[in-house]
């Protein structure tokens, strides 16, 4: 399967949204300035913005584990303001 280039758009169609959501989805996109669409889409982007995050995250927290840093190891943070210090 290819994936779409960045001019390439697709639609999506969403059914029967109950009417409060749809309300509420119209209310923040007025105080944003932007159409329902363009609400929905900007949701749907940072949404799946957080959901490559958390993969980040985690794959972090992989490598943090195979350091294997020994219990005396000074923090990260402590490290950064002994060079300003030095500075």
């Amino acid at each position: 399967m290819q994936s779409a280039s960045i001019s390439e758009v697709r639609t999506l169609y969403v059914r029967n949204v109950p009417n409060k959501v749809y309300e509420a989805l119209e209310r923040r996109a007025r105080r944003n300035g932007r159409s329902v669409n363009a609400e929905a889409i900007e949701i749907l982007r940072v949404e799946t913005g957080r959901e490559s995050a958390s993969a980040i995250v985690q794959r972090l927290a992989e490598i943090a584990e195979e350091i294997n840093w020994p219990d005396d190891a000074p923090m990260p943070e402590d490290l950064i303001r002994q060079g300003r210090d030095r500075q």
